[in-house]
C-alpha cells in the first residue's frame, strides 16, 4: 500500500525524461525479434540485444528512463529474493544491481518470468525485483508472477505496447491485451496473459 501510495503521488516525468529503452537479454528465440518490432515504433530508442545487453551497459540505460521494456528470462529467488534476477549477456541482474540505479524507470516492462514475485522477509519487509523497482520511483510495471511462454508472450507484449502508444494507461492497456488473447481462444497465450499483473500508479 506504501509503494502504490508513492507511486501515485510521484509527479509524472518531465525534463529530460524521455528515454525510451529496449532490451532483450540471452536464451529467448523471440526476445530479439520482440525487441526489434517494438524498436520500430519507437524512433530514437536505445536498444541492447545480445553482446550489447550487457548488465553495465543495462542499468546505464534504464538509469532515469521513461519507458523500459526487457525481455529476459527472469528467475525469482524464494530462498534470498535479493537475488532474483533477468539474464543479461554477461550474466544476472539481480535486484542487488537495481538498487544502484539513481532513478528506476518511470514505466517498466518485464517481459520474464516471474518478475513480478516478492517475497516477505523478517519486518514485513517486500523483496524481489518487482519491489525493488517501486521503491526506487517506479511509476508503473507489468510483470509475471509465473513462468511464462516465450513466443506468446512476445505477442502480448506488442499488443500491450499499442495500447500505450494511442494513449492507455499501463494497467489499461494490459487489460485491452489480455482481454483480446482471452477471446482468441489460443490456451498458451491465454496462459501468457494471465501471468502478468500491472503494479503502481497504474
Amino acid at each position: 500500500a506504501a509503494l502504490w501510495h508513492a507511486a501515485v503521488a510521484q509527479a509524472p516525468p518531465g525534463g529530460d525524461r524521455a528515454a525510451v529503452v529496449l532490451v532483450a537479454g540471452p536464451g529467448l528465440p523471440y526476445g530479439a525479434e520482440e525487441v526489434a518490432r517494438l524498436a520500430r515504433s519507437y524512433r530514437g530508442a536505445t536498444r541492447l540485444v545480445g553482446e550489447r545487453a550487457r548488465v553495465a551497459a543495462v542499468l546505464a540505460a534504464l538509469d532515469g528512463a521513461r519507458l523500459a521494456h526487457v525481455a529476459a528470462h527472469g528467475t525469482f529467488r524464494s530462498d534470498n529474493p535479493l537475488f532474483s534476477c533477468l539474464a543479461m549477456a554477461d550474466g544476472p541482474l539481480t535486484v542487488y544491481d537495481l538498487e544502484t540505479l539513481g532513478r528506476a524507470p518511470d514505466t517498466l516492462i518485464l517481459s520474464a518470468c516471474e518478475s513480478g514475485l516478492s517475497g516477505l522477509r523478517p519486518g514485513d519487509e517486500l523483496m524481489g525485483l518487482a519491489a525493488a523497482v517501486l521503491s526506487l520511483g517506479t511509476r508503473n510495471l507489468i510483470a509475471s508472477v509465473v513462468a511464462v511462454p516465450d513466443e506468446q508472450t512476445a505477442s502480448l507484449m506488442l499488443d500491450v505496447h499499442r495500447h500505450l502508444r494511442r494513449g492507455a494507461t499501463p494497467a489499461e492497456a494490459l487489460c485491452r491485451a489480455q482481454a483480446a488473447t482471452m477471446g482468441a481462444g489460443d490456451m498458451r497465450a491465454i496462459a501468457a496473459a494471465a501471468g502478468f499483473i500491472c503494479f503502481g500508479a497504474g
